[in-house]
């Protein structure tokens, strides 16, 4: 008996690992390929700092998501219903949305094809001939054509990502990681202004922009239906393998944030202008001819298994709501109008879906917090979530409409930046917490922070 424990006991640690990996990968999109490497760039000797900041926002903020979403795991639905069973499909429904075919997805396709393609493809014909005109529908096609192969078997969704996919990307980035310790040497590196000044604080917002902890509301449906059908259908089970996947995915970010950030800093002389360009010159630097293509490779896995991250969340969330409708139809729309929009131009839907981000993540963080707040207590929030949640997004609505730039909206700029951390787009913060503080006195006087019972619960939305 104690044999056969044991051999339970590794294989969980199993499941767990390769679902972590896979969390990872998923979360390992072409941003989280070059935000740490233009940290290295603009912080210079203040690199440390910076990338301290952005750990806690880029790396344990969606990690501490993923710890909330695990709170839920053995419940129906998703975490956002919390803040009301109407207000939280919208908004679920948005998130999966603006992250998934409308935006997001064809995103990563065309970010795949500009970084890993593009430059061999220009380099080796002229502009403006057929081979470069249809690159980008060639690209997608086949792109997309693997996406579907991918996902559209939901059991083996995570195995092929954690056990294939990942381990191909971990190894290439560890290998381009490796060879810049081999070959590292000091550099006398002058931060740019804002890393001068505030270099923890600025790498905090650089995190914040990652805005991955949207990603564990999203990835986590499909993180729990893995370990569901892997056999962790308990409570415990299941609330301990999400929050084992998401430390694995978590630390796995980490040490490849740290290593992407010193690479920013050993080229930074060099004077590169983007991650990308970053990325190129160091490949070429340390593997030649060969280098361009490790960097493509680097590119395309992690476009690659982001968007199969993405479709398979959003087809098996959408398939909820439409029960009549094959999972092979859901993940066929998906990829036929990413492919569609990922050829016609995502600049007008950018205009959309920035504003949108900049709303949803507020709101994201809130019921996050909230979450974790509510895991440290036996009964069950009510009003913490909702007036948190709720005054998130109003402070939110503005700082959306900010974003935009038009001049209709410019007065809003005096207003936003009076309130606490408003001058680095986080005015919503204090008010949020302000909501958050007054609905845990209500739950308290409401009796809430006892265990759950129907008579001190009210009826929810």
């Amino acid at each position: 008996m104690t044999e056969q424990k044991h051999t339970s006991q590794r294989s969980r640690h199993a499941i767990v690992t390769v679902t972590g990996l896979a969390l990872f990968a998923m979360y390992f999109g072409a941003g989280n390929l070059i935000f740490p490497v233009m940290i290295g760039v603009n912080a210079g000797s203040n690199t440390p700092l910076a990338v301290a900041g952005f750990l806690i926002t880029g790396v344990l903020l969606p990690v501490l998501g993923m710890v909330a979403v695990a709170s839920r795991s053995h419940e129906p639905g998703m975490l956002a219903d919390n803040i009301g069973k109407l207000p939280g499909l919208l908004f679920t429904v948005v998130i999966f949305l603006s992250t998934g075919m409308l935006y997001a997805i064809p995103r990563v396709a065309t970010v795949g094809y500009e970084m890993a393609v593009k430059p061999a493809l220009s380099a080796s014909v002229e502009e403006g001939s057929a081979a470069v005109r249809l690159g980008l529908p060639i690209f997608t096609v086949v792109f997309f054509a693997l996406v579907y192969a991918l996902t559209i078997n939901p059991r083996q969704l995570l195995n092929r990502i954690g056990l294939w996919l990942s381990p191909a990307l971990i190894v290439l980035l560890l290998l381009l990681i490796g060879a810049m310790f081999m070959n590292f040497h000091d550099t006398v590196v002058t931060p740019s202004p804002e890393y001068a000044s505030n270099p923890l604080e600025t790498g905090l917002i650089q995190g914040y922009f990652t805005m991955d902890a949207i990603a564990s509301l999203v990835f986590g449906i499909v993180i729990i239906d893995s370990l569901r059908r892997a056999g962790m259908r308990s409570k415990k089970s299941l609330a301990s393998g999400t929050i084992g996947a998401g430390i694995v995915a978590g630390a796995t970010l980490a040490i490849i944030y740290i290593g992407l950030s010193v690479i920013g800093l050993w080229i930074a002389p060099q004077g590169p202008t983007n991650g990308a360009q970053a990325l190129a010159m160091t490949t070429e630097a340390f593997f030649g001819r060969a280098g361009q293509l490790i960097f493509g490779l680097i590119a395309l896995l992690a476009c690659l298994t982001t968007a199969v991250g993405l479709v398979g969340a959003s087809s098996q969330y959408f398939r909820t709501l439409f029960t009549s409708i094959s999972h092979r139809t859901v993940v066929i729309v998906h990829v036929v109008v990413a492919l569609l929009l990922a050829n016609m131009g995502l600049e007008f839907i950018l205009r959309i879906v920035a504003p949108i981000n900049q709303l949803i993540y507020p709101i994201v963080v809130a019921i996050i917090a909230v979450a974790l707040i509510n895991m440290t207590i036996p009964g069950k929030l009510y009003w913490s979530y909702r007036l948190t949640a709720w005054v998130a997004a109003f402070v939110g609505v503005f700082e959306a409409a900010r974003s935009i730039g038009l001049d209709i909206f410019a007065p809003l700029e005096f207003y936003l930046n009076t309130l606490p951390l408003g001058v680095v787009n986080l005015p919503w913060v204090t008010p949020a917490l302000a909501a958050l503080v007054v609905g845990l006195v209500i739950d308290f006087l409401q009796g809430r922070f006892r265990a759950i019972s129907s008579e001190n619960l009210a009826v929810d939305e």
